[in-house]
């Protein structure tokens, strides 16, 4: 079976996966953020690293089904750079002791995330702000 032909089922994975990535993520921080200690245990981290892989995994595979690559895509190239702040900042939410920090590094998380969305909604390196 060609990538094209489960192009549908690609993309409409890897939106699910999306919103699950960043509805665990905001669940597992705000849990950090108030200083419970479940979002510590070996499985949900393991479940978070499982998600993310498969994000990761059906974003792959949707670029090579649509042969569109970061270095040739300007918005793809974006992307990839707020995908990699989105892992930093995540990380550094998750495993910093201040709160003030968590809480920053949390934020700029979802904002890299929005940005994300939008850039992949417009296909432009701008996002939202290619709309003004």
């Amino acid at each position: 079976m060609a990538l094209e032909s489960i192009y549908l089922p690609l993309k409409h994975s890897h939106i699910m996966l999306v919103l699950v990535s960043i509805i665990f993520f905001s669940v597992r921080a705000s849990a950090q953020l108030l200083q419970k200690q479940w979002q510590t245990k070996l499985a949900v981290k393991i479940s978070a690293h499982s998600i993310d892989t498969l994000l990761l995994l059906t974003g792959l595979l949707l670029m090579l089904a649509t042969a569109q690559y970061p270095i040739a895509q300007a918005w793809l190239s974006v992307k990839m750079l707020f995908l990699v702040g989105y892992i930093a900042f995540g990380i550094m939410t998750m495993k910093t002791p201040s709160v003030m920090k968590q809480r920053s590094y949390f934020a700029v998380t979802i904002v890299c995330a929005l940005f994300m969305f939008t850039i992949a909604r417009t296909h432009h390196p701008l996002g939202m702000f290619s709309l003004l």
